[in-house]
């Protein structure tokens, strides 16, 4: 029934759960490995029917052991009582992992009211200056889902929320360890939830002195050349196979499943023998993500008709201003109506920023006051839009009118295209972004944002 009922009129909950659903498809739908599936190996079941790297799980003192490759990672979740930590490499698939376990969260959520709200955080939003982690979960609930706090903290209260924290490697590297004393005290504190999920870089968590109170390790382990052959030999990419399997440095690089996936969609735009000449890991993982976005840009969308398409400098340009932008602010989502004013990076953009809100508002005001003089006759009307119209020059902006002058001035300086939706959704078609929700974006790996904002 309440699929029936407008997403705006049902119960938070439910509106809640699904919001969080269609976030968690969205993600997995718009990963790299489901573009491998599609592109390239539409008829094999194998290779997305279970994992492609192995995972290994350490519960309290118990031996670690390998989990099954067809097995669910809600297994670990529910043998563990809820509480465990995903680890593993940048690109070993930590993410995807959360969001299969979400999945599943989320559909148990909707057929049993009693059980918690899974929810997704990222941990890169988080300051030492947010405060204990369950006022950041409030105010995080409101700012991206539009949860009133008191809602937010009622259900924390009441142990009805289910935190699923992605991104402890976000965080500023010397907050980290600090960001891991937080959740701790949160999961002894009075809102200590019943059920809590952390995803961090294995190299970020082993770098730092205090360990999470939780339950259980899960640990991602890099791809074997086996594995890596028997990906690429299911993907029909066979000849990027016989030409990495004698190089110990591409294989190397192969071992991550995102990279792997980004070698599978570029290939045909990669030199392979130039790229074996590059003698530094580093210099050749860039060289990958510069060929996978050449690849990315030169396909056709659906948002730009035939010879009616963007140049690629301009998608380089546009993208990497958003890149630096987010980079600067340390956000991993970008929300296309919350464009802060601070992003404007010159005197003279902010000038005309100011100007132009002051200017279209007391505009605003006097065509009110003109049409009510029209209206009623009297010269009064007139009279007193043209002095709210100099006085709203000493007040706030209106909202509407900053975000338009906001987007105007921003185009003008060349930052973005005046059609900055359409632009952001071919980018996701693109799989240089996701979309995440409504009108709110992300670069499909940190990584790819890392590389935008250098370029």
């Amino acid at each position: 029934m309440s699929k029936l009922i407008p997403l705006r009129l049902q119960p938070p909950r439910d509106r809640l759960l699904e919001e969080v659903k269609h976030e968690v498809q969205a993600g997995l739908a718009q990963s790299l490995h489901a573009a491998v599936l599609a592109n390239f190996s539409p008829d094999s079941q194998p290779l997305g029917a279970s994992r492609c790297w192995d995972v290994e799980v350490k519960a309290g003192n118990r031996p670690s052991f390998r989990l099954p490759p067809k097995a669910s990672i809600s297994k670990v979740f529910d043998r563990s009582g809820g509480k465990l930590v995903i680890l593993g490499a940048t690109g070993s698939g930590k993410t995807t992992t959360l969001l299969e376990l979400a999945l599943v969260l989320v559909s148990r959520a909707q057929k049993d009211a009693s059980l918690p709200l899974p929810v997704l955080f990222e941990l890169g939003s988080w300051k030492v200056e947010s405060g204990a982690i369950a006022d950041w979960l409030i105010a995080q609930l409101h700012y991206k889902y539009g949860i009133s706090p008191a809602a937010g903290k009622k259900w924390l209260a009441e142990q009805k929320l289910l935190p699923l924290l992605d991104g402890l490697d976000e965080v500023e590297t010397h907050r980290q360890n600090l960001c891991i004393q937080a959740i701790n005290q949160f999961v002894e504190s009075e809102f200590k939830p019943k059920h809590l999920v952390v995803c961090s870089s294995f190299d970020a968590y082993k770098n730092c002195q205090t360990r999470f109170k939780l339950q259980a390790a899960v640990l991602l382990k890099p791809l074997t050349p086996t594995q890596i052959q028997n990906y690429l030999l299911q993907a029909r990419s066979r000849e990027l196979w016989y030409s990495i399997e004698n190089e110990p440095e591409l294989l190397k690089l192969a071992k991550t499943p995102l990279l792997l996936s980004m070698m599978a969609l570029a290939y045909d735009d990669i030199l392979i023998e130039a790229w074996k000449r590059i003698s530094s890991a580093e210099e050749q993982r860039k060289y990958l993500l510069t060929a996978y976005i050449r690849h990315q840009i030169a396909g056709e969308v659906k948002q730009y008709p035939r010879n009616k398409e963007l140049r690629p400098e301009q998608i380089r340009h546009w993208l990497g201003w958003l890149a630096r932008r987010m980079e600067q602010q340390g956000i991993q989502e970008f929300y296309l109506d919350r464009i802060p004013s601070g992003w404007l990076q010159t005197g003279e953009e902010q000038r005309k920023y100011q100007f132009g809100v002051k200017l279209l508002g007391g505009l605003i005001w006097v065509i009110l006051g003109l049409i009510f003089t029209l209206v009623s006759g009297s010269i009064w009307g007139l009279i007193a839009g043209a002095v709210v119209a100099v006085i709203s020059a000493f007040l706030p902006g209106i909202p509407g009118i900053e975000s338009f002058i906001l987007h105007l001035v921003l185009w003008s300086s060349g930052h973005i295209p005046w059609d900055y939706q359409r632009f952001l959704d071919a980018a996701g078609d693109r799989l240089l972004l996701q979309k995440t929700g409504d009108r709110r974006y992300r670069f499909i790996h940190d990584l790819l944002q890392k590389h935008f904002a250098e370029i």
